[in-house]
């Protein structure tokens, strides 16, 4: 069974980087949502089966606090997992993320390798054991 996975960040160059990111997780099949923002991100989220969000938080039209503030209210996509993707380190901010239980963050730039060890951890697979030592340096993003 696939996962399904949106990515929701106003760089479409970012999503770029978060998808190719998770694809060479190698968690197995995996389905792509876009948002450009929080308010396409809920459509989203109401109209499609969501596994896991990818998020950053500063976006125009709504940001990511208030996409996680409409996602925790509504009980039909409440319990989705949320990974937040940032390049904000203020002190601030870091408050924000722990009122609104967020579990998962991701500062910007990242290695491909924190993203599939998180990936590992939250979906509860277990590494890789094939043989297979997936290099991650000097891919073409």
């Amino acid at each position: 069974m696939p996962y399904n996975i949106l990515v929701v960040d106003d760089s479409s160059s970012m999503r770029k980087v978060i998808r190719k990111s998770i694809a060479m997780s190698q968690i197995g099949e995996i389905n792509f949502f876009e948002a450009a923002n929080g308010q396409e991100a809920l459509k989203v989220l109401r109209d499609e089966w969501v596994d896991l969000v990818f998020t950053d938080i500063n976006m125009p039209v709504m940001d990511g606090f208030e996409l996680v503030n409409q996602l925790k209210a509504d009980e039909n996509i409440q319990h989705t997992p949320i990974i937040v993707v940032t390049s904000d380190t203020n002190a601030e901010n870091a408050d924000e993320v722990k009122t609104h239980d967020i579990r998962y963050i991701i500062y910007k730039p990242f290695r491909p390798e924190v993203v599939r060890e998180l990936l590992l951890n939250l979906l509860g697979l277990e590494e890789n054991t094939d043989g297979d030592d997936t290099d991650f340096e000097g891919l073409d993003f």
